[in-house]
């Protein structure tokens, strides 16, 4: 079967294509429904995949298409295997973006994180976070002290502007220098 001989089963069948993606945008425009524009541009769009199916398929039409014998990557092979992570860690670091959101979230989120690696650091120094309050607050410094204390009042706005990036980062190191 020569080119002039071809079936006009892939032109029947684009014409329906066209047909199915033209009356939407015909309805659009006789209802004068809003974005037109975008109706145009999506219709152009359709059109376009429509020729590039049907040039597809008449390029590919003749060859035959036979399974290779020979090694079969599992699916998912791309994707590289995630490691363990530890789901403290997982819990502190959403803790540490929430707290940037919310004053809410600072103090129970962020807070209790902060008090239990504040009352561990201590503790190797043989000091209690809650039974020795003004030496705890001279070892943590000023920005870790108002997370880590045991009288921290609740925000009075939940809604509150949380921390900002750089005052974790002071509470941090205030924990770090422990």
């Amino acid at each position: 079967m020569n080119a002039n001989q071809r079936s006009p089963l892939p032109w029947r069948r684009m014409v329906q294509q066209v047909a199915v993606v033209t009356v939407p945008l015909l309805l659009v425009v006789v209802l004068r429904i809003p974005y037109q524009g975008l109706a145009l541009r999506l219709w152009l769009v359709a059109l376009g995949a429509i020729g590039l199916g049907l040039l597809t398929e008449r390029a590919l039409a003749g060859r035959a298409v036979h399974d290779v014998p020979g090694l079969r990557m599992p699916w998912g092979w791309w994707r590289r295997p995630r490691g363990e992570r530890v789901r403290a860690l997982e819990e502190l670091e959403h803790a540490v973006d929430f707290s940037l959101g919310t004053a809410f979230d600072v103090h129970y989120r962020l807070r209790p994180h902060v008090r239990r690696i504040a009352a561990y650091r201590l503790g190797l120094r043989g000091v209690s976070l809650d039974r020795q309050p003004r030496r705890a607050a001279a070892l943590l410094g000023p920005e870790a002290w108002d997370l880590a204390r045991a009288d921290r009042p609740e925000p009075e706005d939940r809604n509150a502007r949380g921390l900002d990036l750089a005052h974790v980062t002071r509470v941090v190191e205030g924990l770090d220098a422990l």
